[in-house]
């Protein structure tokens, strides 16, 4: 990466719903931002939800990178006051910032703090690019109920067009979503990029890529990462693990999650797996890596949905970061070719058994001492921070 004049003096006002004090924010915002702020003057507007003493800590952090981040409180509740509070935000703030500065790109994260650049474009002269992170309003759909007849979909599928049509430059995370959108809104291989979920490997820094395979003399660890519902289908994943069970593996469960014990348990008891060794733990992200290198395998199910065309769960990378292969359902066809490609895991329907051609595939994998090396390798290759960054350099380049 080149450091030039005339990159430095380029305005960048970022805008991300998540906020940088949550595990998401953190690694999907803010660690690309620290290394992009070393090329141009980046302002943030994040909304967060961590209190006075989180946020000081965090404004000097963003200092000393020279990131000028301008946080937003996130108003929580259901009350239509909160949403209203928020709304105002996502309108308002970036007004505030392109009166005080003129940025020359606006990056938007997601769909929500696109609600006023239609407006925004009207007033100012701007590049946009646009980082879907899916398609949010399908997801809405799919994961928690909207009806498709309903105004508040209809309202964010009109603003998804005005968006694909207004931005610069696209950026989703999967070459299925990819095709999608060129075919609909006659957009160019240049216009659409393709940016995975990222892995920063100094915080990823384990040597699990060399770490033992597994023997039948001991327990099986499998893994398990992230929200039990919504997206995800806990019930199906234990159907996997009950099927393991039955062919007399010794199975540990390990579960990283902010749900309790008490609920995984009533989970366990309603799929006859009260038998079952397992733990449940929050952990703080650095030391994530020091217990997802103990797993023999990762395992979940995405509920089959239309919006899952442009899935790419950050849980993958950091899973094969560490050196851990992965089992999880055939969501689209970027998963499909990296696992099959690859040999970093395997694809199962949930909806069915263990058959004997899926378990046989499941033993090899973890058996193999060259499992391990491979994950590792291809999350290095594909889902590193440092290429994420380089990635988005280009993209700010080339758009201005």
């Amino acid at each position: 990466m080149h450091k030039t004049e005339d990159l430095k003096k380029q305005k960048i006002l970022y805008i991300s719903y998540d906020g940088i004090l949550e595990p998401l924010g953190y690694s999907q915002v803010l660690k690309y931002l620290e290394n992009l702020s070393k090329d141009f003057e980046i302002t943030l507007i994040s909304f967060e939800k961590a209190g006075a003493e989180k946020l000081l800590q965090m404004q000097q952090y963003c200092s000393k990178r020279n990131i000028n981040w301008k946080p937003r409180r996130y108003h929580q509740g259901l009350s239509s006051i909160s949403h209203l509070f928020n709304i105002f935000n996502v309108l308002f703030a970036p007004f505030m910032e392109m009166f005080k500065g003129r940025h020359q790109i606006i990056h938007i994260r997601s769909y929500m703090p696109g609600l006023g650049m239609p407006l925004l474009k009207i007033f100012f002269n701007f590049k946009l690019i646009f980082d879907i992170r899916g398609f949010w309003a399908d997801e809405k759909v799919d994961r928690l109920g909207w009806s498709k007849t309903s105004f508040k979909y209809k309202f964010f599928k009109t603003l998804e067009i005005k968006l694909f049509n207004q931005a610069n430059t696209i950026v989703t995370l999967t070459e299925s979503s990819k095709r999608v959108i060129q075919d609909n809104f006659y957009k160019s291989s240049d216009q659409v990029k393709v940016i995975r979920t990222c892995v920063d490997f100094s915080e990823f820094n384990t040597d699990g890529y060399i770490k033992k395979p597994y023997n039948f003399n001991r327990n099986l660890i499998i893994g398990y990462l992230g929200s039990i519902d919504t997206a995800y289908d806990f019930d199906a994943f234990l159907r996997l693990i009950k099927n393991l069970d039955a062919r007399d593996l010794k199975i540990e469960l390990k579960i990283l999650s902010k749900t309790t014990p008490e609920i995984i348990n009533d989970y366990l008891n309603k799929n006859n797996l009260s038998h079952l060794e397992y733990k449940v733990l929050f952990l703080e992200r650095n030391k994530l890596s020091a217990t997802i290198n103990q797993f023999d395998l990762l395992g979940f199910s995405l509920k089959p949905s239309y919006s899952l065309i442009a899935s790419m769960p950050t849980k993958i990378g950091e899973s094969l970061a560490c050196g851990t292969p992965i089992i999880c359902n055939n969501f689209n066809s970027d998963i499909e070719q990296i696992i099959k490609l690859n040999k970093i895991g395997a694809l199962h329907d949930f909806s069915q058994d263990l058959n004997e051609e899926t378990y046989q595939k499941i033993i090899s994998i973890i058996t193999d001492d060259q499992t391990s090396s491979r994950c590792h390798a291809f999350s290095l290759e594909q889902f590193s921070l440092d290429l994420g960054v380089r990635q988005y350099f280009q993209i700010y380049k080339n758009v201005l």
